[in-house]
């Protein structure tokens, strides 16, 4: 899915959520087995998707369609000591899978982690064996924003 389309239903997800919680006194979650595909996710560790998850999906979305990926986004929902990301890349899905080349930006998804890399045009990545975890403001100035 392209990256506006999930921005759409997380965004609607985070205030049925709210609505939820206003009414009911408790946070709603949903389980990720019946959402996974409206929401891009690929694979997951948790059985449930919180509110919170849903507001730093709809943060890195933001952020990503603003410095100009907004084709193809995929998310893994980790949890401690699991792999977890949150990706979106400039070009579409060819073939329903993360487009091979055209660049790529990747936000950890996991709570406590805040980190991002960025894959280039040319396939290579910002990070490398030494450093591969960078701040949003590393980011943008490795893009020239």
């Amino acid at each position: 899915m392209k990256a506006n389309e999930v921005l759409a239903n997380v965004t609607e997800m985070i205030e049925i959520g709210e609505q939820y919680k206003a009414r009911c006194g408790f946070s709603k979650k949903w389980r990720i087995y019946d959402v996974c595909e409206e929401l891009g996710i690929f694979d997951w560790w948790n059985d449930y998707m919180s509110v919170s998850q849903l507001k730093q999906m709809k943060k890195f979305l933001e952020t990503a369609i603003d410095l100009g990926y907004t084709g193809y986004v995929c998310f893994k929902v980790g949890a401690v000591g699991c792999s977890h990301g949150m990706w979106a890349y400039k070009k579409d899905s060819e073939d329903g899978y993360s487009p091979k080349d055209g660049g790529c930006l990747h936000h950890s998804f996991r709570s406590g982690d805040n980190y991002y890399d960025i894959q280039f045009e040319d396939g290579k990545w910002l990070g490398n064996d030494e450093k591969w975890q960078f701040t949003l403001k590393e980011i943008k100035a490795a893009l020239n924003k």
